[in-house]
C-alpha cells in the first residue's frame, strides 16, 4: 500500500514506472562525491596561479629581435654572394669555390639562429604544460621544482646564445673580410682576357 501511494503521489502508474525504469539507460557519469567539495580540494586546485618568469620573458623579448635581424642579414649576404657568382666555365673556379664555401658558412649561421628562435617558442609551450600540471596537482612539489629547473635552463640557453650571437657576427665578418676580393671578383681579369 505504501509503495502504491508513493508511485501515485509522484504521478506515475505502477505499470508505467516499471517500463520506464527498464527502458532508461543508467547515467553515463557517476555523481560527484560531495566530500571533495567539503574538504576544499577544488578550492585549492583552482586557487593556484602560476606567473610567467619576468626575467626570462624580458630577455627573450630583447633577444628575439636580434635573432630576426641576424636571419635577415644572413639571407641578404647569401643573396649578395649568390648574385656575384659568375657563369660556369672550365678552370679557374677557385674564387667560385670560395664564394660557395662562404654561402655555406652563412647558411649554417642562419640555421643556428632559426633553431634558437624555435627553441625560445618551445620554452613557452613546455612551461605552459608544466604550469597546467601545477594547477592540476598543486600538492606535488616536483612540478614546481621542474618549472624552476626549466626556467634556469632557459636562462642558461639565452646566455649561451647571446654569446654565440656575438661569435656569429665576428665569424661572418672575418670570413667575408678575409675573402672579400675573391667574393667580389672570383676570377681574375688576366684569365678572362686570355679567352
Amino acid at each position: 500500500v505504501v509503495s502504491t501511494q508513493s508511485t501515485e503521489s509522484s504521478g506515475i502508474n505502477a505499470e508505467y514506472g516499471k517500463a520506464a525504469a527498464v527502458s532508461s539507460p543508467p547515467p553515463a557519469k557517476r555523481r560527484r562525491n560531495d566530500s571533495s567539495h567539503e574538504n576544499g580540494e577544488d578550492k585549492m586546485r583552482f586557487g593556484t596561479k602560476v606567473y610567467c618568469n619576468a626575467i626570462v620573458s624580458e630577455l627573450i623579448g630583447i633577444l628575439k629581435p636580434e635573432i630576426r635581424e641576424l636571419i635577415e642579414y644572413c639571407n641578404k649576404i647569401k643573396m649578395w654572394i649568390q648574385l656575384l657568382i659568375p657563369k660556369m666555365e672550365d678552370g679557374n673556379n677557385f674564387g667560385v669555390s670560395i664564394q660557395e664555401e662562404t654561402i655555406s658558412e652563412v647558411s649554417t649561421f642562419c640555421e643556428f639562429a632559426k633553431v634558437a628562435f624555435d627553441d625560445m617558442s618551445r620554452y613557452f609551450v613546455t612551461r605552459g604544460k608544466v604550469s597546467s600540471k601545477i594547477v592540476k596537482y598543486p600538492h606535488l612539489e616536483d612540478y614546481v621544482q621542474y618549472l624552476t629547473e626549466l626556467d634556469e635552463k632557459q636562462f642558461l640557453h639565452i646566455r649561451v646564445f647571446a654569446n654565440d650571437l656575438k661569435m656569429i657576427y665576428c665569424c661572418m665578418f672575418d670570413i667575408i673580410n678575409k675573402n672579400l676580393e675573391k667574393i667580389k671578383m672570383p676570377r681574375s681579369q688576366m684569365s678572362s682576357n686570355l679567352y
